[in-house]
């Protein structure tokens, strides 16, 4: 096996250039890595993991020879974007080369409100261009000023829009991938609007994306705007109406709960000490009308900036999604998290959560929207009442088991729970299409390099010691 893994770093290093064949030392240890630490279960199982090499293609010509190579030294192929990902997506369980997108980063076109770029195309520098032709993206994460395009759609599932547009998932924000088939002589497969979703949340196991479109929405110029008050569950009436103001143009609604925003070093001179606070992004020219009916419910604005156009910090959303749970690892690393969508019986759940675990939840809420229906161009109707409540809330981390137990609880309750402390896809979100993702994989990736690992019910993984479950 060493044989085989030195005459492949040869091949490689012939194949990219030297530069870019990494094969050890502290670089190759960052490519091996993302941020699954924020799950001390994932520290336990991933600490140690690590890529033989890690190679960084600067062409579609180069990325075809770097995956022929590894289709015929039978070695694991890992794709990476930026790492920013918390579930070790982009972790190499069995070793083998990691694939770095960065220089795969062009943006191909920005026309009539779809972008065409790149997988390893920064979502940040994608906003930036967008909204000089008067677009912006439909949903980002919180770590969009790095995260990559191609990272974002195989380890993500929605954030930053996603109260206006729904996640990744929602019909017609992907309109195509393209994916690049590990074989002998790989292939490059489109899949359009629907079909796309073979592709999208499945950590790179279905193909590698190489290229994405993706809709756009109008431009907005926004206010970033703190609400606060003394109450939370005065806050939480006003934050969760508010989502549901569909004549307000939003970008993100987040309610933290008290100590939450204390984390928040940045923030600590707007902020007033014991008091839960809400984040919203709203169209500017609305902010007057937002605060006056912040105020008039006895919620206060105790922030508000406009967005720069183009985009430069500060961010509010800095501080949003899992930027929070890094906020407060930072401030105390006890604290772990868990990803929830709540029903609409969502403050029983919390008066539930709080009798049953008292002290050990903290509740960070993001709204977000359901069922969107596209409409006559880029109009979104929506009901109301399918605007979701999520969040991540923060949990004090005492044992697995007691980790265990608040898990079981959320699904007792029906809080569903996309579980951030497994590397398996499918404990992780919603997979309703995972017949198709298996079979599409079979497809592309004959020999199971892709991502080994990953996808737990995929009944064929060379490098495990046993079958995976069917």
């Amino acid at each position: 096996m060493v044989a085989r893994t030195d005459e492949l770093k040869t091949e490689l290093r012939a194949l990219v250039g030297a530069d870019n064949l990494i094969d050890g030392g502290d670089a190759l240890e960052a490519l091996s890595k993302d941020f699954y630490w924020y799950s001390p279960v994932l520290r336990r199982q991933l600490d140690g993991k690590r890529a033989d090499m890690a190679a960084r293609p600067g062409s579609m010509e180069e990325l075809r020879a770097v995956v022929a190579a590894c289709w015929r030294a039978r070695v694991p192929v890992v794709a990476r974007g930026a790492g920013t990902g918390n579930y070790g997506q982009c972790v190499p369980l069995y070793g083998g080369v990691v694939i770095d997108f960065s220089r795969l980063d062009r943006i191909l076109s920005l026309d009539g409100g779809v972008a065409r770029v790149e997988a390893g195309a920064r979502l940040g520098t994608i906003e930036a261009e967008a909204r000089k032709s008067g677009w912006e993206l439909r949903c980002m994460p919180s770590t969009w000023v790095k995260s990559t395009m191609g990272g974002f759609l195989c380890g993500g599932s929605g954030g930053i829009g996603s109260i206006t547009w729904g996640g990744i998932n929602a019909p017609g924000n992907v309109k195509s991938v393209a994916m690049l088939t590990c074989e002998e002589e790989p292939r490059l497969i489109r899949l359009e609007e629907a079909e796309s979703l073979k592709a999208l949340h499945a950590y790179g196991t279905t193909g590698l994306m190489v290229e994405v479109e993706m809709r756009l929405a109008p431009k907005v110029d926004y206010d970033q705007l703190i609400l606060s008050a003394p109450d939370w569950d005065r806050l939480l009436d006003w934050t969760d109406a508010a989502a549901r103001r569909l004549e307000w143009r939003k970008r993100l609604v987040t309610q933290f709960e008290w100590p939450i925003p204390s984390y928040f070093k940045p923030l600590a001179r707007h902020l007033r000490a014991g008091e839960p606070v809400s984040f919203l992004l709203i169209d500017r020219a609305q902010t007057p009308e937002v605060v006056a009916s912040a105020s008039s419910a006895g919620v206060d604005c105790v922030f508000q900036k406009p967005l720069a156009d183009p985009p430069r910090p500060p961010f509010i959303t800095d501080y949003t999604w899992n930027h929070t749970t890094l906020w407060a690892i930072k401030a105390d690393p006890t604290v772990t998290y868990i990803q929830a969508g709540f029903g609409p019986g969502f403050r029983g759940q919390f008066a539930e959560l709080r009798r049953r675990f008292p002290g050990e939840i903290l509740l960070h809420l993001e709204w977000t929207a359901g069922n969107a229906k596209m409409m006559r161009g880029n109009a979104v109707w929506m009901n109301p009442d399918e605007v979701v409540v999520g969040g991540i809330p923060l949990v004090f981390f005492r044992s697995e088991g007691r980790l265990n137990e608040i898990l079981a609880c959320c699904e007792e309750i029906g809080v569903f729970i996309a579980n951030p402390h497994t590397v398996h896809l499918e404990e992780g979100g919603r997979h309703p299409n995972i017949a198709d993702k298996r079979a599409f994989k079979e497809r592309v990736d004959p020999r199971a390099l892709l991502n080994p690992g990953k996808m737990k019910t995929y009944p064929v993984n060379p490098f495990a010691r046993e079958p995976a479950a069917t």
